[in-house]
């Protein structure tokens, strides 16, 4: 994201801050100050990762390592979006992690509501391998079920839609891996 000043000069967002000023004349202007101080505290919090990512889960990665040595199975995470999907090994993400030189760039530790206030690690999909690299969108429409007691539970269906492996990616770095 870009964001043009009327200076003439263009700033990244990752560059985008602000002094928060300490208004107190009236209610409304202190009330302001409270909002722009939480847009500081959430903008600081966005500076931390600007990346698309892949996100296993604490708690998780014990669970795995032991899964992978009892089986002796190689382990994937597959990260799928609208338009393309990136798959890396538990090993590269384990070898990610515990380089403390890539935190920032390559991966954040991040605990966060979508995943129930869980501390998950977001690896930028960019160290990954593009899997899908074109995904024809499925038809989607609104359902309904009606549960006990008369609750009814509204969400969306899907149908169709098709996904394009990229086979060379597929053997070398999942299949032959």
């Amino acid at each position: 994201m870009k964001i043009s000043l009327d200076m003439g000069s263009t700033i990244t967002f990752k560059e985008l801050d602000f002094r928060r000023p300490s208004w107190s004349l009236t209610q409304e202007l202190r009330d302001l100050t409270e909002l722009l101080k939480g847009l500081k505290e959430n903008i600081k919090t966005l500076h931390k990762r600007d990346y698309l990512s892949i996100t296993p889960k604490m708690e998780d990665i014990a669970l795995v390592n032991r899964w992978i040595q009892k089986y002796n199975v190689k382990h994937f995470y597959l990260q799928v979006f609208f338009d393309k999907a990136y798959v890396i090994s538990f090993q590269d993400i384990l070898e990610l992690v515990s380089n403390d030189e890539n935190e920032g760039n390559n991966f954040s530790i991040e605990r966060d509501v979508k995943n129930q206030g869980k501390t998950t690690i977001k690896v930028n999909v960019k160290i990954g391998k593009e899997l899908i690299g074109k995904i024809d969108m499925p038809e989607h429409k609104a359902a309904m079920k009606e549960l006990d007691r008369g609750r009814l539970l509204f969400y969306v269906t899907f149908e169709g839609g098709k996904g394009y492996l990229d086979n060379e990616i597929l053997m070398r770095d999942v299949i032959n891996a």
